[in-house]
């Protein structure tokens, strides 16, 4: 049983290797999915227009070049069918993406969800091996925003961490991971929680040419019927996206 840490990564070198550093001695491999979703990408352009839809500023560099990390593996978009409007390079939504991580997790194994722009502190061996011993399947950690106005320290947040079952996916959002008969994951099955690990985000010190295409991006998904949800397991949904 191995535990994997699964990136997703889109031009976010900024924070990259605080990110990667906190993995190491932690995961036994880092599975990372590089590049846009195509709405993302939409709003990226108008404030970018170089932008390509993948990772161009120094990224994939940094990731091969970074000392002392496990085992590595970089996925790709898949190629779309044809007429589907989409770039070739694009992912097709968050779902498609995340769930592309998901499926590169061998059965039985765990794995971490974490973005560029966050990182672990703590003692993940201890915190890993309380979880592995608690008979459940996925694990809040407190989620720390440092350097806002809001609630610094989240002690209840969505499940990051899981161990790998058969058919597991996203659908619709990338907030709530399914088991294979499409039930939403933190509601059906038994939770632990641990403070032993924190899960840290940096989404606050990012440039403003990251800020206001993402907040385009969710004001696009709004419309399109998606809320981000405020407390655990609430979230609308109108459309699949």
């Amino acid at each position: 049983m191995k535990f994997h840490a699964l990136l997703n990564l889109y031009n976010d070198r900024t924070f990259l290797g605080a990110c990667l550093d906190s993995l190491i001695g932690a995961v036994d491999s880092v599975i990372v999915a590089d590049g846009a979703y195509k709405l993302y990408y939409e709003e990226y352009k108008h404030y970018d227009p170089t932008a390509k839809p993948w990772s161009t500023d120094g990224s994939l560099e940094t990731l091969m070049a970074f000392r002392g990390l496990p085992d590595l593996k970089i996925i790709k978009p898949p190629t779309p069918e044809p007429n589907a409007g989409l770039d070739s390079d694009c992912w097709e939504n968050q779902s498609v993406k995340r769930t592309a991580l998901i499926d590169a997790v061998p059965e039985g194994d765990w794995f971490l969800i974490i973005d560029a722009d966050e990182m672990l502190m703590g003692d993940v061996q201890e915190g890993m091996e309380k979880i592995y011993e608690s008979g459940c399947i996925c694990a809040s950690t407190p989620l720390w925003l440092p350097g806002t106005h809001e609630e610094r320290l989240k002690m209840d947040w969505h499940p990051r961490i899981f161990k790998k079952l058969l058919g597991m996916k996203y659908k619709g959002t990338h907030w709530h991971l399914r088991d294979k008969f499409d039930r939403i994951i933190e509601d059906k099955y038994p939770r632990y929680w641990t403070d032993v690990i924190v899960l840290v985000h940096f989404k606050p010190f990012k440039k403003q040419e990251r800020q206001i295409p993402h907040q385009n991006y969710m004001n696009q998904l709004g419309v399109r019927g998606w809320l981000e949800p405020t407390d655990l397991g609430k979230v609308l949904m109108k459309s699949e996206l």
